[in-house]
This record gives structure tokens, C-alpha cells and sequence, in this order.
């Protein structure tokens, strides 16, 4: 996954530089007052109050004299107004804490980008119009609280130092973050009486042990606007992330070097313990994601007031946080819900990453369900907007997916669709349903890593990697070298799979729970997946003799006993169709809990549908090892005819499916486009053309372009049979075997 370097981090660097050359040079002070000294004095000079004054106020001992603060505060000032951003939200930015990346990892920060920062503010000035008080509880250097500040007083100077005076409440952890938020802020106004003021309520220390009625004290009439982007981190203890903040150079699915394995037991402890008081104190359930005790938080601050926070994209469909989110549904009035994800280079983590700007007035006694307001975020020229606006009712959210949990749908027309395909499918989570399962992980990759073999042995069996298994295919890609995240795979040909796997495990070695499964047949499923990867949900039935690892859970099904339903509940899911429906609900893993709210297409073991899809999804299993060289397009032909009978089952028409297949804009890369044209859409045409409705004409004279120029649909664009083909079905090539 790629994390890229931040915009904000970009434009900013200039103004970085220069801060760094002054935070290095010889002189008084630690390199952190360094820093925060001369944004102080950017402050001032943005202000216009008496540096002298500030640092007398709040007894900052200077290391430099005022005059040079004040031609180091110019240039960074003369910086800042190059990148666009407005100077105190700039400010903000550059007065974070340096953190290492693993330490800001682990504490689950990620720092509010500007322009996330004026969408916020923008919200809470339109839910705070009566310029009430407002708090943000995990505040660090105050970027929230600067840009609710700004759009909430605009250029009323006057007005703004009495809003600063009496209507900002920070809290948070570290007292220098709070300082950065102090200087921040105090950039808005030269009164140094409201700035003198401006720090008196707020609070040094964990926020969530503090007793809710603390944070009300002094302020009159509670909190317009309670803003937060709270810690994104589960409390709990990650070896890898904390060997690599000791210094231990490794990568997931590495052999641990035996010297990092450092005792992490009372660490454990610590945590456990800390996470049964907040447990206890914010009525958490499971595992406490700190999210989840802030959000709970702000929600009590809000009381007769507003919410605006970012959160992760877990709120709206994690089993764990579904009292979370009922609460939030139940107690604010008209929610507002934009899902965003990281393209505009927000955070430096993967593009793909999706959270949330939850936003709504706090309902009071009147409770109001009516309207959940559904949108995407978007970012054009530096400022974040609202599109694909969905009015979706409580009620009717809650008659699909009764846990509340909120699907992504981008227009009212998907969600109608969503609506109709989630009441004609069928449900298969309770032990009545035709499709009940029993999933299986059948082998931790690490825990019993110590145990896999590189050779096979006597009695050993293959372990089955997630990448070597796609949609229908079983030994989608052999291994050739490496190790973890650095091994190398290459892709089997369709009509070429093969078994050739990284490692070996004996047959004594495979855990009691998983031994039995692994004489027989099963359908597995790749559980890394996401809503923008070509396909989502990649299901293929396992052979009896090989062991799956944890990224490949299992499924039986007790009440549709028999190989065939194995094929039949792989083919369902891997359909267009059911795709849709779980890339609307997921995030980067296909876990049971998701799995299992999506419904299946209505199509039962032995009547006449399901006859015609297990034998086509049979044929397709066995042409892709059959080394045939039409392979690719027989298969197609057999795909088609499951989609198409899916599509049916789920009672819906052209324009419905044509909506389906404009989600999946990753298929066919590896396909010749038709002439003038920038990517190919051979799959898309295939279908639609054997749609029937007026869409069938269009699509047909496409499809005859496209196959004229060679295309085939169906192929996944891993695939690249010229690459591929040395390593198919051969040991030649494998380890230097």
C-alpha cells in the first residue's frame, strides 16, 4: 500500500526549512522551545500583540532577542503566505509535536490536514450560530479549534477576542501541544487579556478519566460545538509496531529478530487495565478503540449543543461500534455523515484509506430519528465539499440493515437499488438459513510460523497464501521468492493454475481445531480486499489435502451439505451483484460480520438456477487447470451466465445492472481498449449486451470492437499470460527447484 507524503506537509515544507535553520542553530534553548518561540513570534506579528507582553504573561523565558525572533517570525510569515494556507492554521501545523512515525502510529494520531480543518469549522459555525462556547477534548495544537474560531467570527476582531475570552475549552494529554494550540489561536487577536483568559478552563491530562461535569465548569449556557479528531487506536499492545518503535528493523510475516522479543507482558497489563476503565467509564463493549471513548465523550459535551469530529469509517459499520452509532442516530437531530478517503493526500497513509466527518445537533430530550444525510467528500482546489448527497430515513436504514450500520451509496438511485436487493436476497446469518456457515481459520501465519516448512516432507501439506487464491481460482499465483511482504509471486495464466506455495506445514502440525477440514473439500475466501480493488470478493473452492492460512478462512455449510453447494456459495459471491452489495459495507477486510450482513442472491440449493450455476461454476474450475488455450474464453462465456442468472435472482433490468457495472472501473486493465479509447470496458460490454432492454444495442457493437482488438472479459488484470506462462505447472522455476 502506498503512503504518501501529506499535500499540507508539502506546501508547508519551505516554511519547515526555515524553521528547522533556526531550531538548529547555535543558542539557547531545546531545539522544541526553539521552535515554539519562533511561532509565538509568527503569532504575534499575525496577532499584533506585544511579544514582550506574551512571554512575560505566561513566563516564557527568551532565548533570543525579540528583534531577531521577529526577523526569523517575518520570513516564516512571508513562507506561509506562499502555500495558500491561512497563516493561523498554518500556524497550527507547524507548532505539532515531532513525533516518530511509529510513536504517532501507535498513538494513533493522524494530524488534522488544513483543509479537513475548515470543513470542520465550517460545520460547527453553521450548527453554533448563537457563537456559544466551544471544546475540543483531545485538542493538540489546536488546528480544530483555530478554524471553528475563524468561521465563527469571521473577521469581527472585536467579537473574536471575546469568542476567545470566554468560548474556547481545549483539553488534552501533552501541555505542548496545548501550546501550539495557545500560540495558534492567539494568532487571531491582540488583546493579550483574551488570550490571558483563553487558557484558563482548559485541561491538562486524559480526557476520558475526567469527570464529564469538570469540563462544564465556568462555561455558561454548555457547548454550541463539541470538534474532535480523536486518536484512531485501539488500546491493546501490537508487537510489531512496538518492536519497531524500539528500533527493530522488520516487516510483517518477517522471522522476529529473538533479541526484539522484549517482555511485553507488563505492557500488556497496563493496557488491559487502562482499557477496562475505559470501559467501565464510557460503556464500551469488545475491544476499546479510543475513537469509540472519545466519541462518547463529546457526545455528553454536546448536550443541548453540536457535534462536528473525524472518525474512522468503522463507526458506520463495525459490529463493535454498532451501539455507538445507534446512539449517535438516536440522539442527534438530522446526521450528517461524509465519508472521505485519502486521494487528496489528507494523511500519509494508503490513498484507499476511508473516514468520516460526523456532524449533528444534539437532539436534547426530543429525540428526532427522521434522517441520516449521507455524502462524499470531495476536495477541488484546496477546499473540501459535499457531493452525492443521500437523504436516507432511520426507519427504512434500519428495515435493511438492522444493526444501523450505513452503507456507501453515492446517489438516492443506489440506494433504492440497495434497498431492493438487500429485501429480495436471502439472509444466512442465523443457524435456520439455508446458507449458514461454519468459517474456519485454519493456521495463524504467525504464531505457528516457526513451524512451516520451505520443502515439502513427508506427510507435509501445501499452506494456502490469500494470494494464491481469486475468483474461482485455486493456485492463482505460484511463489518464486522472498519472504513476507518482500516475497515475489508470479500470476498463473488462466487455464494455468497450479499449487506452488511458499511453505509446507506436516500434517501433525496443523492445529486439532482445523485437522479434520483439511481432508476434505471447502470454499475459502481471500479476506484482504477493498471497495476500489478491481474485484472485491475473491472465493474459490479448496481441495481436500492443502491448509489455509488465516488470510484464507474457510467455510462449510451444515444445512447445504455437498460439494456442489461449495461451488454454488462461491459462484453467488463472487457475482457482480453480491460484489456490489459488499463493496457498499467494506473497508479492507472481508471479516464474517460484514460478510454475513450482505444477502445472498435468492437462489436455493437444488432447484433449477442453482443447477445451472454449480455447473458452470464446476466447468470454470475445472478449464483453469486444464492448460487449454481458450481457456480465458470459455470461462467468460460460463461467468456470464452466472452473472446473468444472479442479476435475475436479485429481479433486477438493464439500467439497474448497468449502475452495477459502472462500480467496478478497475476492470479489464490488462485489456486492448477499443480505438480512441483510454482503458477497455470488454466486461462491462459482455454483459450489458446480453442484457435485455435498449442498453443491449450500444453494448453489443462495443463488444465486437473490443474483441476484434483481442479483448477478453473476465481475465483479471494481474494476469499477463506472456510473464505468466514460464511459471505455469512447472517446479523449473520454483526456489530454483
Amino acid at each position: 500500500m502506498s503512503s504518501p507524503v501529506p499535500f499540507e506537509r508539502k506546501l508547508l515544507s519551505a516554511a519547515e526549512k526555515r524553521l528547522e535553520t533556526f531550531v538548529g542553530a547555535e543558542g539557547e534553548g531545546s531545539p522544541a522551545e526553539r521552535r515554539l518561540q519562533a511561532l509565538e513570534a509568527v503569532s504575534s506579528r499575525l496577532g499584533g500583540y506585544a511579544l514582550k507582553g506574551y512571554h512575560s504573561l505566561f513566563s516564557i523565558n527568551t532565548i533570543e532577542p525579540f528583534c531577531k525572533l521577529d526577523r526569523v517570525a517575518e520570513e516564516i510569515l512571508d513562507l506561509i503566505g506562499e502555500t495558500g494556507i491561512p497563516a493561523p492554521l498554518a500556524l497550527s501545523a507547524l507548532a505539532r509535536e515531532r513525533l516518530a512515525t511509529q510513536d504517532q502510529r501507535k498513538a494513533g494520531a493522524h494530524y488534522t490536514d488544513f483543509r479537513l480543518a475548515s470543513y470542520v469549522g465550517r460545520k460547527a459555525a453553521q450548527l453554533n450560530s448563537a457563537r456559544r462556547p466551544i471544546v475540543d477534548a483531545a485538542c493538540g495544537s489546536g488546528i480544530l479549534l483555530v478554524a471553528s474560531a475563524l468561521e465563527t467570527c469571521g473577521s469581527d476582531r472585536k467579537e473574536m477576542g471575546t469568542f476567545l475570552a470566554e468560548g474556547v475549552v481545549a483539553g488534552d494529554v501533552s501541555q505542548v501541544a496545548q501550546r501550539g494550540a495557545r500560540l495558534a489561536l492567539s494568532s487571531l487577536t491582540a488583546d493579550l487579556g483574551a488570550i490571558e483568559s483563553l487558557t484558563s478552563r482548559w485541561y491538562v491530562g486524559d480526557s476520558l478519566m475526567r469527570p464529564v461535569d469538570e469540563w462544564f465548569d465556568g462555561v455558561r449556557d454548555g457547548f454550541g460545538a463539541v470538534v474532535g479528531n480523536p486518536p484512531w487506536e485501539k488500546v491493546k499492545i501490537h508487537r510489531h509496531e512496538e518492536a519497531l518503535s524500539r528500533g527493530h528493523q522488520g516487516h510483517y510475516g518477517g522471522v522476529p529478530d529473538q533479541e526484539s522479543l522484549f517482555d511485553l507482558a507488563d505492557l500488556r497489563a497496563a493496557k488491559k487495565d487502562y482499557a477496562k476503565m475505559l470501559s467501565s467509564v464510557h460503556d464500551l463493549d469488545g475491544e476499546v478503540d479510543l475513537f469509540a471513548a472519545f466519541t462518547r465523550l463529546m457526545a455528553e459535551l454536546a448536550k443541548d449543543g453540536s457535534m462536528v469530529a473525524l472518525l474512522p469509517a468503522g463507526l458506520i459499520r463495525s459490529k463493535g461500534t454498532a451501539s455507538l452509532r445507534t446512539e449517535i442516530f438516536e440522539t442527534f437531530d438530522e446526521v450528517e455523515v461524509t465519508i472521505f478517503d485519502n486521494r487528496p493526500r489528507f494523511f500519509s497513509i494508503d490513498t484507499r484509506f476511508k473516514f468520516l466527518a460526523v456532524s449533528g445537533r444534539h437532539g436534547g430530550t426530543q429525540v428526532n430519528t427522521s434522517k441520516i444525510i449521507l455524502g462524499h467528500g470531495t476536495c477541488p482546489e484546496n477546499e473540501c465539499v459535499l457531493e452525492g448527497v443521500t437523504s436516507i430515513s432511520k426507519s427504512s436504514l434500519e428495515s435493511v440493515r438492522p444493526d444501523l450500520s450505513l452503507p456507501e451509496v453515492g446517489s438516492p438511485a443506489e440506494w433504492r437499488l440497495f434497498q431492493k436487493m438487500s429485501r429480495r436476497g436471502q439472509a444466512w446469518s442465523s443457524r435456520e438459513d439455508p446458507w449458514y456457515p461454519e468459517f474456519s481459520r485454519e493456521i495463524d501465519m504467525t504464531r505457528e510460523r516457526s513451524r512451516f516448512l520451505d520443502l515439502p516432507a513427508k506427510d507435509s501439506l501445501p499452506l494456502v497464501e490469500g494470494r494464491m487464491v481469486h475468483q474461482f481460482r485455486f493456485g492463482a499465483k505460484t511463489y518464486v521468492e522472498g519472504s513476507g511482504r518482500r516475497a515475489i509471486w508470479q500470476p498463473n495464466p488462466i487455464g494455468g493454475a497450479v499449487i506452488e506455495p511458499q511453505f509446507y506445514v506436516r500434517a501433525d502440525d496443523v492445529p486439532s481445531s482445523a485437522s479434520a477440514r483439511t481432508g476434505q473439500p471447502r470454499a475459502s475466501f481471500c479476506d484482504i480486499a477493498g471497495q476500489t480493488n478491481e474485484r472485491s470478493m475473491m472465493a474459490a473452492v479448496v481441495p481436500a489435502g492443502v491448509v489455509c492460512g488465516n488470510k484464507v478462512p474457510t467455510v462449510v455449510f451444515p444445512n447445504a451439505l455437498g460439494q456442489n453447494n461449495l461451488h454454488l456459495w462461491c459462484a453467488l459471491v463472487n457475482s457482480l451483484a453480491f460484489d456490489w452489495m459488499l463493496r457498499r459495507v467494506l473497508t479492507t477486510t472481508v471479516n464474517y460480520f460484514l460478510l454475513q450482513s450482505v444477502p445472498l442472491p435468492p437462489v436455493r440449493p437444488g432447484e433449477l438456477p442453482a443447477r445451472r450455476i454449480i455447473e458452470s461454476a464446476k466447468r470454470i474450475a475445472d478449464v483453469d487447470v486444464s492448460g487449454r488455450t481458450d481457456a480465458a474464453e470459455i470461462i467468460a462465456a460460463e461467468r456470464l451466465a452466472i452473472d446473468l442468472l444472479c442479476f435475475r435472482a436479485y429481479g433486477l433490468g438493464g439500467d439497474e445492472i448497468a449502475t452495477i457495472m459502472a462500480d467496478f472501473p478497475s476492470l479489464d486493465r490488462s485489456q486492448p481498449p477499443i480505438p480512441g479509447e483510454r482503458r477497455s470496458t470488454v466486461t462491462r460490454d459482455y454483459i450489458l449486451s446480453a442484457v435485455p432492454g435498449s442498453i443491449r444495442s450500444q453494448s453489443t457493437e462495443r463488444l465486437t470492437l473490443a474483441q476484434a482488438q483481442g479483448a477478453i472479459a473476465y481475465v483479471p488484470s494481474q494476469i499477463n499470460t506472456e510473464e505468466a506462462a514460464p511459471y505455469a505447472g512447472s517446479s523449473a522455476n520454483h526456489r530454483g527447484k
